[in-house]
């Protein structure tokens, strides 16, 4: 039972309830990031709230800007992936999203991969036909495609690696040195390395953009992105945006975020050996085609995989033999009794999606009758591998 000193009140009850100071931190110490909520940032003076605000330094003016749960987890991010600034953001598309806008203007150029991540297309698509920002499609698989889509207006040339759904990995070193000879700015997707498998500032990125709704949050609980950067120029522009657009994340998911990070290594790692597991398995089965796993000798660009990564992810994609129909490849799927039919990657529970590839893509994946069968995109989460193993070899059998 606490015992508290209690003055005479000087005030109405109402006054003193709102005004009330809290207990003293004076000798508590724990683990856990305290929660700090507020709209309304408290100033000591009328000097100190006319000040003028460091654009990449702490801000505490007003809750949208940020506070100091918002603060340390992207000081944590920034330790992670070794960046000198980071700023958390409602999305991972948010994050990309701010990069283009803080990169491009009307009558600019930049180049996405031929297999990024879909929205990031509808985004270029729309800010071509709104803005009139110029946008060209190049080939992940062949650096020579970079050099030659660079335009005089090119000034940002963006990166996901391994590509979305079909994991090629690009050779990364020669795209960067291209973009920055040219003097166009470098961004990446590393939602995939999740900050620990792949460094980008080590190797001259301008821009990394992760969805910590991905492995960082690993709950599948929170919806949240986060832009980091060692670009203090570029970063201040893409602040300003930020602040522009009045794009805030909410406290207390910050909070389950910084929970997540406390095990994020160990669950990154697990699933990855999970994931690994079963997509080995999988090789052996005859519907399968072949898989799309890095780790993988005949996945396209795994040499630079083995160059720049230390690690990999716990989704990877499966290519069933052509003379299956899309038909019987959602049978598949709907089959699984342990995989949910769901968006997005990185929680505890496994998922299992038939994904729909352009043609053009494909290029790459054909058998050698020129086909390319149905594709299943399988993020492994945190149950035994030998159960999701058994499941999958049913749902297959039974196909």
């Amino acid at each position: 039972m606490s015992t508290f000193k209690h003055d005479k009140p000087t005030h109405g009850l109402s006054t003193e309830i709102v005004h009330s100071k809290p207990v003293s931190t004076e000798g508590f110490s724990a683990l856990p990031v305290p929660l700090y909520r507020g709209s309304s940032t408290f100033f000591e003076s009328t000097a100190a709230q006319r000040a003028p605000v460091n654009p990449i330094g702490l801000d505490y003016s007003y809750g949208l800007h940020g506070n100091p749960t918002q603060y340390t987890l992207a000081k944590k991010l920034a330790e992670i992936e070794g960046a000198m600034h980071a700023l958390v953001c409602p999305s991972g598309l948010t994050g990309i999203a701010l990069v283009a806008q803080a990169c491009l203007k009307t009558g600019d150029h930049w180049l996405i991969p031929e297999n990024v991540y879909g929205p990031v297309q509808a985004l270029a698509r729309s800010l071509h036909a709104d803005y009139g920002i110029e946008f060209t499609e190049y080939d992940p698989c062949n650096a020579a495609s970079v050099a030659a889509a660079l335009q005089t207006n090119t000034k940002l040339v963006w990166t996901e690696a391994p590509g979305s759904l079909t994991f090629e990995v690009p050779d990364l070193q020669t795209i960067v040195a291209l973009t920055k000879a040219h003097g166009a700015r470098t961004g990446i997707d590393n939602t995939w390395a999740a900050g620990i498998a792949y460094k980008p500032f080590e190797h001259g990125f301008d821009f990394s953009v992760q969805a910590l709704t991905k492995y960082q949050c690993g709950h599948a609980d929170v919806l949240m992105g986060a832009v980091l950067s060692n670009n203090s120029r570029a970063f201040t522009d893409l602040e300003r945006r930020n602040r522009i657009l009045g794009l805030g994340v909410s406290p207390a998911d910050c909070d389950l975020v910084l929970r997540g990070l406390l095990t994020l290594p160990l669950r990154y790692r697990q699933q990855a050996e999970n994931g690994l597991l079963v997509a080995t398995e999988l090789k052996q089965h005859k519907a399968i085609a072949r898989v799309l796993h890095p780790e993988f000798p005949e996945c396209p660009g795994h040499e630079f995989y083995k160059r720049d990564f230390t690690g990999f992810a716990s989704i990877f994609s499966v290519v069933l033999q052509s003379h299956y129909t899309d038909e019987q490849a959602c049978k598949i799927i709907d089959s699984l009794k342990l995989f949910k039919i769901a968006y997005s990657w990185g929680g505890p529970e496994s998922l299992g999606l038939v994904v729909n590839v352009a043609d053009s893509r494909k290029r790459y994946l054909l058998d050698a009758n020129g086909q390319c069968g149905p594709i299943l995109r399988l993020a492994i989460g945190l149950e035994d591998p030998n159960d999701l193993i058994a499941d999958l070899m049913l749902a297959l059998d039974a196909a």
